[in-house]
């Protein structure tokens, strides 16, 4: 059980599964940009009200400016960056890059997830422009259901 701790997010739905496969050789840059992108992946309407109310939007825009907010910066996450040796500007970059390019991969890999289990629970999400959440036509329950969409690749009628 202590093990988990070290897993970002464990206690929350889908957070251990999901935040363990985060790559674990990543500059810390890289490993709080996944952690940022996953989160806001998870919080997206399509993961309805209750992956929203577990998550939210975690972007940083002071990293993600061209004229990043050094000070800022270094205060907000004195644990999560640590390790970069702030007196060396090519290792900030490189970590600000890191965290730049991986946030939108993690955001489509946690988002397809989380997307994949709901379908999977006959919980269709909406289209932007259609009504946000039917507290009425979905519950947490449904992910047990037995009649429940196969939301593999290759079934339902796809190309695959």
């Amino acid at each position: 059980m202590l093990s988990n701790c070290a897993t970002p997010n464990w206690y929350k739905p889908y957070g251990y599964l999901l935040f363990s496969q985060m790559p674990q050789d990543g500059s810390p840059g890289f490993k709080l940009g996944w952690i940022h992108g996953c989160e806001s992946g998870l919080a997206t309407q399509f993961g309805g009200a209750f992956y929203m109310s577990f998550y939210s939007w975690k972007k940083d825009p002071d990293i993600a400016s061209a004229d990043p907010n050094i000070p800022r910066i270094r205060a907000r996450y004195k644990k999560e960056l640590k390790d970069i040796n702030w007196n060396n500007s090519n290792e900030i970059k490189k970590n600000f890059s890191d965290y730049n390019t991986i946030f939108w991969g993690a955001h489509g890999f946690c988002h397809g997830a989380v997307l994949g289990v709901l379908l999977t629970a006959a919980m269709n999400p909406p289209k932007p422009g259609e009504e946000r959440y039917n507290m009425m036509a979905h519950s947490v329950g449904n992910v047990f259901k037995i009649t429940a969409r196969d939301a593999r690749l290759g079934l339902n009628g796809s190309m695959w």
